[in-house]
């Protein structure tokens, strides 16, 4: 006979396989084989070579830089609670085994918040031991307190999410972060006293403990945790699947943009492959999801650059050149395809030359900071600072070559 206890570890499972078919449609035997498995070889020679002989940049990344980008990396994550639409027909009239598969789920949340805030101090621990000074103990609390300010920040985030309006909600959350931050930078810090460290760690311990007891007897909250449960099983499969499956488009309809609000003409010579090429630019630096992918791919090639030998670098710039042609060309074509666009009759010959002078417009910001990256990682600051007119000038090029691919 089936109970709470059971159930909860029959949803899990599923949860398991749900997600190990998304990600085997998108990791199939040569994607493993050719990069998946490369990049974690790479990866895992790439630290052990940090324990051996610490890199020149390493050396130069100041302490509060490690400790804020460690707070920020443990922040991220979402409260399950397992909860489904159809639990209203029967589960939800049963408050017991509603609690215990809430309670089951918000153990398995924080877990692997807690496991994945002490993967990545140990990720960052050959700085803090080699540079800066941390022992063994200090790294181990350091550990703890990761653990627990992730656990914190992720329950009352939620917490915060159900009970305030969605503006009042986003400024509390962002307060309590900024407060939580600067507790946890201020008591990890080198110069701070280990039991600074050690009382914060039971604070937010306790008073996790306490938000859990709280997230437990919230019970008008059901419809948004079933939506919520669903946004974050499909999450994965979205991401995928949105690449594939076509959708309206919703370019060119927001009425006040994020940036470029009050923008100029980009060509001085009005043509219709310019206007074209104009409204793919600035419909793309409009839009706050492009934005956001678009900061987040800079950010994660730059990242990405800091774990790789000096020649790999270059390759791997080049090598970034070809997803990101493809990302803007594709996104050149969608706006071109958009309702409003097509209430003009504008040429083919007219959309041909409207892509190809707007792709290496959407090529030169990546690739900028990028180079900046590639330099000051692999020769210096000055060469960073040489390589962002060459960033300017490659990016614009690479952007011109590969408009026929």
């Amino acid at each position: 006979m089936i109970d709470a206890k059971r159930l909860f570890g029959r949803r899990l499972r599923s949860e398991w396989k749900f997600q190990y078919r998304v990600w085997k449609m998108a990791v199939d035997w040569t994607v493993a084989l050719y990069i998946v498995i490369p990049a974690l070889l790479v990866a895992g020679y790439q630290y052990v070579s940090w324990w051996r002989d610490m890199p020149g940049w390493g050396q130069a990344v100041p302490e509060l830089a490690w400790l804020a980008g460690l707070y920020i990396a443990c922040g991220f994550g979402a409260v399950r609670l397992f909860v489904e639409e159809a639990d209203q027909l029967f589960l939800i009239r049963n408050a017991e085994w509603m609690r215990r598969l809430k309670l089951g789920g918000i153990v398995y949340s924080l877990s692997l918040r807690a496991l994945a805030s002490i993967t990545a101090v140990c990720l960052v621990a050959p700085f803090l031991i080699l540079v800066h000074g941390y022992d063994i103990p200090r790294l181990l609390l350091l550990a703890g307190l990761a653990a627990a300010a992730g656990t914190h920040a992720m329950l009352a985030g939620r917490i915060l999410t159900l009970r305030l309006p969605r503006f009042l909600g986003w400024l509390a959350k962002a307060a309590a972060s900024v407060v939580l931050g600067a507790l946890f930078v201020t008591a990890a810090g080198h110069e701070a006293a280990p039991v600074w460290m050690g009382g914060l760690t039971v604070l937010l311990a306790v008073s996790t403990v306490l938000l859990a007891r709280i997230r437990l007897n919230i019970a008008y909250a059901f419809y948004q945790d079933a939506a919520y449960e669903s946004d974050q099983r499909m999450k994965f499969a979205a991401l995928l699947l949105g690449q594939l499956v076509p959708k309206p488009s919703k370019i060119l309809k927001r009425s006040k943009p994020l940036v470029l609000r009050n923008s100029r003409t980009v060509f001085r010579k009005r043509t219709p492959d310019r206007v074209l090429a104009e409204s793919i630019f600035k419909s793309f630096f409009r839009s706050g999801t492009q934005v956001r992918l678009y900061v987040q791919f800079t950010l994660a090639c730059s990242f990405g650059l800091l774990l790789m030998p000096v020649m790999v670098k270059w390759l791997f710039w080049l090598a970034i050149s070809l997803p990101l042609a493809y990302w803007v060309k594709m996104y050149g074509k969608e706006v071109l395809g958009s309702s409003f666009v097509k209430l003009f009759p504008w040429k083919e010959e007219d959309r041909v030359k409207a892509i190809r002078k707007a792709t290496p417009l959407l090529f030169v910001p990546a690739y900028v900071p990028v180079g900046f990256a590639l330099g000051w990682t692999a020769y210096g600051l000055w060469a960073g600072l040489l390589l962002i007119p060459a960033g300017w000038i490659i990016g614009y090029a690479m952007g011109e070559l590969l408009n026929g691919w």
